[in-house]
């Protein structure tokens, strides 16, 4: 019989972590790579990114459909096939409905929300042709509650990529390609730039008390990676530390 962390192995498996060097991402980048994953991060332009030697460093920009396509044909190209696509969280600029010009609007609605389905669309179709995958995407428990101030586009694309990956989930079910969600409140690497009253007061109202560790993020993601996983799907996962119950 198998230990419980034997399901979790991925050996030979191939992941591709869009952002992986954002917020949680490096933590899931390390998870699989630990577990025998091959493992590719699609990285915007800039510094390189603080990953393991052992990441496959993709270029990617999401906004353009070209450089998603090429993206995911790099990792086919070198690793065979993707079998885990996850979608990583990014910062969020945080600025008051009344305050965000139209343009900013549309901007943040497009990077949160249509950028990410046009990259779920590719692999998707990839991994239906393979007759198995698992798709990943970070919301936020502002998408299912809209209660945080000065977030409301963000909230709205969040709200967006959580209904988007139910209905995906519903059409893929047949195919061996399972769809879901995590939705995080607050971790560790996020609060670490709050000053520490605003940490304290946040803490408060955390059952838990304490800020969620990105590790626990990534433990999240194998379990709806992992074979045993097979009938999750169209589900969004909290991580919140109680703060926010369904």
């Amino acid at each position: 019989m198998s230990s419980p962390s034997a399901k979790f192995e991925f050996d030979g498996q191939a992941v591709a972590v869009v952002g992986g060097s954002d917020g949680v991402g490096p933590a899931v980048v390390r998870a699989f790579l630990a577990r025998g994953a091959k493992v590719a991060s699609g990285e915007a332009a800039g510094p390189p990114p603080n990953l393991p030697p052992e990441t496959l460093i993709i270029p990617l920009d999401l906004a353009r459909p070209d450089s998603v396509v090429g993206f995911l044909d790099r990792c086919d190209a070198e690793f065979g096939g993707v079998d885990v696509l996850v979608m990583s969280a990014r910062p969020v600029k945080v600025a008051k409905l009344l305050d965000t010009p139209p343009d900013e609007i549309r901007r943040v609605v497009e990077r949160e929300l249509t950028d990410v389905i046009v990259c779920i669309q590719e692999a998707a179709r990839r991994m239906v042709a393979r007759k198995k995958g698992r798709i990943i995407s970070f919301a936020s428990m502002s998408g299912k509650t809209g209660v945080h101030t000065g977030v409301a586009p963000y909230a709205a694309a969040k709200g967006g990529l959580i209904t988007f990956s139910r209905s995906l989930a519903a059409e893929l079910a047949p195919t061996g390609v399972t769809v879901n969600c995590i939705a995080t409140a607050l971790f560790d690497v996020q609060a670490a730039a709050l000053p520490e009253d605003h940490r304290r007061e946040v803490v408060k109202g955390i059952p838990v008390g304490r800020f969620g560790r990105s590790e626990e993020a990534a433990h999240a993601v194998l379990y709806l990676a992992s074979r045993d996983a097979g009938y999750v799907t169209g589900e969004t996962l909290n991580l919140s530390g109680g703060r926010f119950m369904d």
